[in-house]
């Protein structure tokens, strides 16, 4: 496992080339991990978010975006209750079945994370949706 959500763009020739056919602009994908087969052949591409309770997901147009044109590679991770006793984990294989609703900046009255990245809006779901498709692992 590799964390490249400081470095995206450092992976070198053999993650391009790896993504060349399954999504149109190699720069604007972005993910956290990518995993390894135990032959060392590249496996998945792996989103990750943190919910200290119960709330929503959001994840930015560029994140959505790479998850659609990764299709069946590009998988979210869930970490749920981190802030309690008993936190748990839900992944989640081609996240793109959920019920995603685009939310343009910091609409009133929805319970999303912030965005680092300025002008890029956000893809939100509830924690429930979550849990009805991804497989709870811890």
């Amino acid at each position: 496992m590799t964390d490249v959500s400081n470095n995206w763009g450092n992976l070198g020739s053999e993650v391009r080339d790896w993504l060349a056919g399954r999504h149109k602009d190699v720069n604007r994908l972005t993910c956290d991990l990518v995993s390894r087969h135990p032959d060392g052949s590249l496996a998945r591409l792996i989103e990750v978010k943190g919910r200290g309770g119960p709330t929503s997901l959001s994840i930015l147009d560029r994140q959505h975006s790479a998850m659609l044109g990764c299709g069946e590679d590009w998988w979210l991770y869930v970490a749920l209750e981190c802030r309690t006793p008993k936190p748990g984990l839900v992944v989640v294989n081609q996240p793109a079945r959920l019920p995603w609703h685009r939310l343009d900046g910091d609409t009133p009255g929805t319970q999303h994370g912030s965005s680092r990245v300025q002008d890029e809006g956000h893809w939100h779901m509830g924690q429930a949706d979550v849990l009805a498709l991804g497989k709870v692992v811890a």
